[in-house]
């Protein structure tokens, strides 16, 4: 099902609790945590707030459909699994086990991760890897899925072969990939390149659009002729799954009539 799924950075502004509120106020059916908020950080090592997180959603009508791990809050260094160091890489790997327990009893479909912050080449690629195998075990183990994102092409995972390399070799029953389409559209990869040579491990979408040059996250133009590329190429792959909107509205429009066409070009049908 092609549902749209809000990330909650959509109302950073508000406590994470009266924002799952605003967002079933606004008749939106699936979130995904985003624990990187600047401005309300929610803190998914914390099994306390995961859990009123937990108990809050059993009483709106929305899901928690996915988490997206925190990268940057409170250092990348607490989150980045390519660091060089091998004592500051193992305790951010306990981070994000943390957090992938967290994504298990909140009862979501994944967890996103990024593979890295701050470090290229093979090296940082090595480490990455063999951190993705310990997470991947971690994920089993809890019941959960991992979804590795691609990142911009001037950071580790910024290119389809890469993201290749990443990937092989994983479980692809607990691992899979997360395609962020802004970031690919800044490589020389195209988005429906991602899409058609990693589509059989496709677990998830952020979907938002930019200048090619920037990572805006600018929200996407559904008349805007590359969109129909990133769907032809869904289509041929078979993905059926809910599509992360990981952009704000425009200026001026409210949530639930930025997210009309949306969904209804995600069905299949003509937006009116």
């Amino acid at each position: 099902m092609r549902a749209v799924v809000v990330p909650t950075f959509v109302y950073m502004s508000l406590p994470i609790l009266t924002a799952l509120e605003r967002f079933a106020e606004d008749g939106v059916d699936f979130v995904e945590l985003h624990g990187d908020a600047p401005d309300t950080h929610i803190d998914l090592t914390d099994e306390r707030l995961v859990d009123s997180i937990a108990e809050a959603v059993r009483d709106l009508p929305l899901e928690i459909h996915s988490v997206h791990c925190a990268f940057s809050q409170p250092s990348e260094e607490a989150w980045d699994i390519s660091q060089p160091d091998d004592d500051r890489r193992a305790a951010a790997v306990r981070n994000r086990m943390k957090v992938i327990q967290a994504t298990a009893r909140l009862g979501a479909h994944h967890v996103v991760v990024h593979p890295g912050a701050g470090h290229c080449g093979d090296d940082a690629l090595a480490l990455s890897r063999t951190s993705l195998g310990q997470l991947a075990e971690s994920a089993q183990q809890a019941g959960t899925k991992m979804a590795v994102e691609n990142l911009p092409p001037d950071q580790l995972g910024g290119s389809l072969p890469e993201m290749v390399r990443l990937l092989d070799g994983l479980d692809p029953m607990v691992v899979g990939f997360c395609l962020d389409t802004g970031h690919a559209m800044l490589g020389k990869d195209s988005v429906a390149d991602y899409i058609r040579t990693l589509g059989d491990r496709l677990l998830g979408i952020h979907w938002h659009g930019n200048n090619h040059r920037d990572d805006t996250h600018t929200f996407p133009d559904i008349a805007e002729a590359q969109w129909g590329d990133f769907f032809a190429a869904l289509d041929e792959v078979g993905y059926d799954l809910p599509v992360t909107l990981e952009a704000v509205p425009p200026p001026g429009m409210s949530l639930p009539d930025a997210l009309q066409p949306l969904r209804s070009v995600l069905a299949g049908t003509p937006a009116r």
